[in-house]
């Protein structure tokens, strides 16, 4: 199938559906080429200690073989597969990502909740017209809830856990439906957003809310004349409970506009949007017809594009750590000068090496907010537990690695349950250039200090003999790094002085 470079795609693994979005733009507006949806019900699967039944992972893998099939004319480069709540969640999500992918022939990134919070309101965003106007945007998904306050940016970010599929599954077992069970639901849901009500309330002047919950409440109100179309009401959403409640299974829920494939977790969606309401004392909410999917191909576009949202994240640490910004970007184009001698080498993909070398040189120094010893220990874990807007999670695990290896004896990685290999020469690459300008020097290194390598176990640093002489406390550095390499890793790293003059 011949490939649409102008197209984009994103896959949204979520807790009840999985998405497929495949789209262009036209004068910066998604134009739609294809959707499919697919009703998987993951979160159902998650058992008492949080395993994925075999079930759950034979519906989700059947329907990423339909996805891959549709996938097949977009870029490569161009298409973004993101987890959220509960493969957060899964105690077993590893078993699962390695044979999902495997389907796929795709790398899946699981996202935090924040970040999925930022993906959902960039997606709804685009739905409107720009304004000025603060927003409040809500998504119920199957296991979580983000809430979300901005303009043209997001400006508060949460995501609770709290969804249509969990709730249904936690408080309308077997599908009963009772007015003490619904009372239930709602004032658990409210206890999980009373405690960030205030950071919220007063901020926004309009309400919108996305995603299969709030769509299908919007298509019942619409078509029962409850609301106007594409707006939920309170009074609506009230005279809609009386319906909910005069079943007493989800089988039962005979509701105008209700289609068949949302019965079953209806009711739990339903409590947390009414929770919502009374929580927020909304009166209204205008329902998109976009959600995470149209965030994450405007997203992925802007990282085409030269609108990466990560390095803002990158630029905003910085600041926010007074990290020493000239000595990062020594160090950074010290690496970027080297990486193709390792190139070969590395199992980390080309187009991402070259980023992820050059945010881990800028944001080496990171842990030296928090003290100095061991500061490269203190620095990963930031980089490994933040919240950052625009990284998946397997993205600040490479990140933290790289930084947590910087120095001092190589480790392993430390949670392989991210997916994430060590990739020890891309390493190396920074551990060198570190040495190379460990004095601050303003002075770039000279062009013929050069890096080669035969393979992923030997490393070779040329330098001029005359340079070496002066200056040998970065000689006796590279000694030091040879034996430590040797020891930890059977890395060879030599030392190849020559006669030529120095630059």
């Amino acid at each position: 199938m011949a490939q649409n470079s102008d197209s984009y795609a994103a896959l949204d693994l979520g807790s009840n559906s999985f998405h497929l979005l495949i789209a262009s733009f036209s004068d910066n507006k998604i134009r739609v080429i294809d959707r499919h949806k697919d009703m998987v019900r993951l979160a159902a699967g998650l058992d008492d200690d949080g395993r994925l039944s075999d079930e759950a992972q034979d519906r989700a893998l059947d329907s990423l073989a339909k996805m891959a099939d549709r996938l097949r004319g977009v870029p490569r480069r161009q298409i973004r597969v993101v987890g959220t709540n509960t493969l957060r969640a899964a105690s077993n999500a590893v078993e699962f990502m390695t044979k999902a992918e495997a389907v796929l022939g795709l790398p899946i990134n699981i996202i935090s909740g924040t970040e999925e919070a930022r993906l959902v309101y960039l997606g709804v965003a685009n739905d409107f017209a720009p304004e000025q106007k603060h927003r409040l945007v809500i998504d119920i998904g199957g296991g979580s809830t983000e809430l979300v306050v901005g303009n043209n940016t997001p400006r508060q970010l949460e995501s609770l856990p709290m969804g249509c599929v969990s709730f249904s599954m936690r408080y309308f077992k077997n599908g009963d439906i009772n007015e003490k069970s619904f009372k239930k639901a709602v004032n658990a849901a409210r206890q999980m957003i009373g405690p960030y009500v205030e950071p919220f309330r007063g901020h926004w002047q309009e309400a919108v809310g996305s995603s299969g919950t709030i769509r299908s409440i919007g298509k019942i109100l619409a078509e029962q004349e409850l609301s106007e179309a594409g707006y939920i009401s309170a009074d609506g959403l009230e005279k809609l409970k009386n319906q909910v409640l005069n079943a007493a299974n989800s089988r039962d829920l005979n509701i105008k506009g209700l289609s068949e494939d949302r019965r079953d977790v209806f009711v739990g969606g339903f409590a947390v949007l009414y929770a919502l309401f009374e929580e927020l004392g909304m009166d209204g909410l205008h329902v998109s017809a976009y959600a995470i999917r149209e965030g994450i191909v405007h997203d992925l576009a802007g990282r085409l594009h030269h609108r990466d949202k990560r390095e803002d994240t990158i630029k905003q640490l910085i600041s926010q750590y007074s990290i020493d910004e000239a000595q990062g970007n020594r160090i950074a184009e010290l690496c970027a000068r080297w990486l193709p001698a390792v190139a070969d080498h590395i199992t980390t993909p080309d187009t991402e090496a070259g980023p992820l070398l050059r945010w881990a040189a800028q944001l080496h120094e990171l842990g030296l907010a928090i003290a100095h010893g061991s500061y490269h220990k203190h620095g990963a874990y930031i980089l490994g537990n933040a919240d950052m807007p625009g990284f998946s999670r397997q993205e600040q695990a490479r990140l933290s690695f790289l930084v947590a290896n910087h120095r001092r004896k190589p480790k392993p990685v430390g949670n392989p349950s991210y997916g994430v290999t060590a990739d020890w020469p891309l390493v190396c690459v920074l551990r060198l250039a570190c040495i190379f300008y460990r004095r601050r020097q303003a002075k770039q290194l000279p062009a013929n200090i050069t890096l080669s390598s035969k393979d992923a176990n030997k490393l070779c640093v040329n330098i001029p003999e005359d340079w070496l002489l002066a200056n040998p406390l970065i000689a006796a550095d590279l000694e030091d790094e040879a034996e430590l390499l040797n020891k930890s890793l059977d890395i060879k790293l030599s030392i190849q002085q020559n006669h030529s003059e120095q630059s």
